[in-house]
């Protein structure tokens, strides 16, 4: 098996009814008999799963390098499996937080006092997030604030599956999930009528979707050279929005909200368009590092992030993505 393979190649690990199994779990048990069962579930993955064994491996000791104090000892198999074990728990967060009322959120002063007077401006705008963490508590502040409509772009095809089981368990939990399989005009006209109408988007700025492997451009993230996606910013061009970075992570019992300011407003234009959005992608890599950097054990992305997974950044600039 090779390792350079595009992540949406890998074999789905969390199939339909694998996660239907992890609710009716929860549901039955509660957390600690799920958190019980999960265990040996992990453990056989951790057997089976080479590509994500190995990538998390390599990931943990790329941490361990930047960061010697982020991490407990030195990472091996025992690490890699408490790394898949956040994952599952991960997992049942999401759940919970699409399907009930999101608790113990934490916001700091700072962050209170840049999204506040966002939302009460009823402005639209863009989130860039990530796979770090669990975004999906941001609907916290939706509950807060009934007048909020944040809507997450998925670009996973993975990600089906558990848009049908947050369907199957609340209907309303996928009115505001966007299954995406490209940025074509008629999606982009779609969106900025949302965002015109004071809605939030939220796009994941860690993965390159399948598709778009050219958009990309090569930045460093913990010590080495990474591609990552060019896609939210290409967006943020089109909408001509303010574009906010989001993190979200379980600390001391609570989960951190975490909010800075990427861009008030981003303009490109076609020619040398990885160019023109690698000060945005660097800034968003560096920020993504900080807060992983907290918890490393919380960044889920079990293919090999440093590995040519896509064509050189370098090259095509006649996509016609942008229009300024």
């Amino acid at each position: 098996m090779s390792e350079n393979r595009h992540w949406a190649s890998i074999g789905e690990a969390g199939a339909l009814a694998g996660l239907r199994f992890m609710a009716w779990t929860y549901r039955l048990l509660g957390r600690v008999g799920f958190n019980i069962v999960l265990a040996p579930v992990m453990f056989y993955f951790l057997l089976r799963r080479t590509t994500a064994r190995r990538a998390s491996l390599d990931y943990l000791r790329r941490v361990k390098r930047e960061y010697p104090d982020s991490l407990r000892g030195s990472p091996g198999l025992w690490m890699t499996f408490r790394h898949f074990l956040a994952f599952g728990r991960s997992l049942l967060d999401k759940y919970i937080a699409l399907t009930g009322e999101p608790t113990n959120i934490d916001i700091r002063q700072q962050d209170a006092d840049l999204v506040l007077p966002v939302i009460e401006s009823r402005k639209g705008i863009l989130l860039v997030g990530s796979h770090f963490g669990n975004l999906e508590y941001s609907k916290g502040l939706a509950r807060r604030h009934p007048e909020l409509v944040i809507n997450v772009l998925l670009y996973d095809r993975h990600a089906a599956n558990f848009a049908k089981l947050m369907g199957d368990a609340s209907p309303d939990s996928r009115h505001n999930l966007i299954q995406v399989t490209d940025l074509d005009l008629d999606l982009a006209l779609r969106l900025k009528e949302r965002v015109d109408n004071g809605e939030w988007l939220l796009i994941a700025g860690d993965r390159v979707p399948v598709g778009l492997s050219d958009n990309v451009c090569p930045v460093r993230f913990l010590g080495d050279t990474a591609n990552f996606p060019i896609g939210p910013y290409v967006l943020g061009n089109l909408l001509h929005c303010p574009v906010y970075i989001m993190h979200c992570y379980f600390e001391s019992g609570m989960h951190r909200l975490r909010v800075e300011l990427l861009e008030e407003e981003i303009t490109a234009t076609r020619k040398d368009r990885q160019r023109n959005y690698e000060p945005q992608a660097q800034k968003f890599a560096s920020a993504l590092e900080s807060q992983v950097s907290k918890a490393p054990l919380q960044w889920f992305n079990f293919y090999d992030f440093w590995a040519s997974q896509t064509r050189s950044a370098a090259g095509d600039d006649k996509t016609p993505d942008d229009k300024d």
